[in-house]
């Protein structure tokens, strides 16, 4: 998310109208908006592991059949809270490839590792070494999920001195404000359709299921990430509606006098295709990241994650468990050590954090567990 501000005179007036734009403007929309982001979480969840299934939530602290809600509630925090709590965290959410920029330029565009790449890495790092920042585990994980989802919006990765499209009007009946807008929201909502978040995301989830191989996170190549990003925007954005290539300016804050672009029919509806298409993507790729952040389960001795300067640390109860796993079909869970704890057909694990939210959940202990 980018806030579009308007052409500007002398100086004096300059610094003014900047003031005021952060004061009163409203806002432009969200990074794929609330609902993309929603979108990329539920796919997520519906593709970790057991043992990312159990981090997940105990850090939410949630059920397991809660996880896939509580992603999606945390995906949109990083917009709706954290960035009114921190304004400085605003710069984190894109980073402005320029569209003359090879490969190699990607790393001088996010400086001091404070723009979506950087902070990708660091949250991945922070979760993995269990090094939570002042937003403790809850909030890294939400940063992560959101930036994960952001660097998949080609206009969070792309720069034509134009703030990532927020400066380019656009021609339009579906009511955007400007090209970035219609890109965060506007397309997603037509990728929607009427189904609604959760319908979206199964759809889009069973469309491109074959291609889940393929979009594995490889670690350490964040960037390559965003320079994929980068290369749809250039093709599909900027190239498909004729906007000329203007000089590489990425620190520029003020919008100039851009032309108003036509977005037809027929390039909405390819607009539509990329789109579900990156979201998709983001989602099986979030749940990568997840996946090799966390390869081996909670048990009783890991510490219950807390925010730095928290105070001390607590260890997990042996009723706190984060390896219980339970039969949807029977409704009885287990643990290591329990006959059927090996035994429950995959499609049926439900993993929980705990004892007490198997039970919560109505489920209860297997009688041939120790």
């Amino acid at each position: 998310m980018r806030k579009k501000l308007g052409t500007m005179g002398s100086p004096a007036l300059r610094i003014a109208n900047i003031v005021l734009a952060v004061l009163l403007c409203p806002v432009s929309a969200w990074g794929w908006g609330s609902d993309g982001h929603e979108i990329v979480a539920i796919i997520a969840a519906d593709n970790l592991t057991l043992a990312a299934q159990s981090h997940v939530a105990s850090i939410l602290g949630v059920s397991a059949n809660q996880i896939a809600s509580s992603m999606e509630s945390a995906s949109v925090r990083p917009d709706s809270e954290f960035r009114e709590e921190d304004r400085s965290t605003a710069p984190w959410h894109f980073i402005d490839i320029c569209l003359q920029d090879a490969r190699v330029d990607i790393p001088k565009r996010c400086p001091g590792a404070d723009c979506v790449t950087g902070k990708i890495d660091e949250y991945s790092r922070r979760l993995k070494e269990r090094d939570y920042d002042r937003w403790g585990a809850a909030g890294d994980l939400a940063f992560l999920i959101h930036f994960v989802g952001d660097v998949h919006q080609p206009l969070h990765a792309a720069n034509d001195a134009d703030r990532g499209g927020n400066c380019i009007r656009v021609d339009s009946p579906l009511g955007a404000r400007n090209l970035h807008a219609a890109w965060d929201t506007t397309i997603v909502r037509r990728v929607e359709e009427s189904g609604g978040v959760e319908a979206t995301a199964r759809k889009l989830e069973q469309t491109y299921a074959g291609e889940k191989a393929s979009d594995a996170w490889i670690p350490g190549h964040t960037n390559d990430i965003a320079w994929e990003s980068n290369q749809i925007a250039r093709s599909d954005i900027y190239a498909a509606l004729a906007i000329p290539v203007e000089p590489c300016d990425p620190p520029a804050a003020l919008c100039r006098n851009e032309p108003e672009v036509d977005l037809s029919p027929a390039y909405m509806d390819h607009a539509d295709a990329v789109a579900g298409h990156q979201l998709a993507k983001a989602g099986f790729r979030l749940a990568s990241l997840l996946n090799e952040i966390w390869v081996q389960p909670i048990g009783p001795n890991d510490v219950m994650p807390r925010a730095a300067n928290s105070g001390p640390a607590q260890t997990l109860s042996s009723k706190s468990v984060g390896q219980i796993v339970g039969n949807r079909r029977s409704r009885i869970y287990a643990w290591p050590g329990c006959g059927s704890y090996d035994t429950m057909a995959p499609q049926n694990r439900v993993v929980f954090p705990s004892r007490e939210a198997a039970e919560q959940a109505g489920y209860r202990a297997a009688y041939n567990c120790p």
